[in-house]
């Protein structure tokens, strides 16, 4: 697919349209996502190696140990720890705050998010960060590195017999596609990569005063 200011922008609202269902708000909704993308990436397992290999020259072992494994080692973690994750908390606002000392935290989603995976790891850094934002009730938008394409094409039929698009979709393509992305009004975005980029990627979050989650 040809990415465009017009697709992208399309894309973003079908996803922010979703989210305004309140759909993803359900905590036992997520972490049936977490298994089903637990699933997917042990069904996978030997197209993402073969992928790997193909992108990076990476061996099964070392496929396996650096991308597949922590990534399902992570996804364990979540389905584990949400629900805890999840629950609002009760803090004390101090007497200063007199009558309302007692002040109810909860923890509500961002929305829409962007994740921006780099060329080295382009499995454990898509998916790990994936898992993250479906625990955390958001909807997400991946932009892979045009450097692997096998791992991409793996990456766009494994998710998209899964998860609809207006939850979770691929994008690919260059530098020009990131940009096409950035310029959109995403409510968080997660960049793994060189300090180079993640200033540009930081500035470009700025015009909308977006936050965003850098290495």
């Amino acid at each position: 697919m040809e990415w465009t200011k017009e697709s992208i922008h399309e894309l973003v609202e079908k996803q922010k349209a979703f989210f305004k269902t309140n759909v993803t708000l359900n905590v036992k909704w997520r972490i049936e996502q977490l298994k089903k993308l637990k699933n997917a990436l042990i069904t996978h397992e030997s197209n993402l190696e073969e992928a790997l290999y193909k992108d990076l020259g990476r061996c099964k072992t070392e496929a396996y140990i650096l991308d597949i494994g922590d990534t399902i080692m992570e996804i364990n973690e979540y389905i584990k720890g949400v629900k805890r994750w999840a629950k609002p908390e009760n803090h004390f606002s101090g007497m200063a705050c007199f009558p309302s000392i007692k002040t109810k935290v909860y923890k509500m989603p961002y929305g829409t998010t962007l994740l921006i995976s780099p060329y080295n790891f382009p499995i454990l850094l898509s998916l790990s960060v994936l898992a993250a934002s479906l625990a955390g009730g958001n909807t997400a938008v991946i932009k892979t590195s045009s450097k692997t394409p096998a791992c991409t094409a793996v990456l766009r039929e494994m998710l998209s017999t899964i998860f609809p698009p207006e939850y979770v979709s691929i994008a690919e393509g260059g530098h020009e596609v990131a940009d096409l992305l950035l310029d959109a009004r995403f409510d968080k975005i997660f960049y793994t990569g060189s300090p180079k980029v993640a200033s540009h990627v930081l500035s470009k979050a700025a015009a909308h005063l977006t936050p965003v989650a850098l290495e």
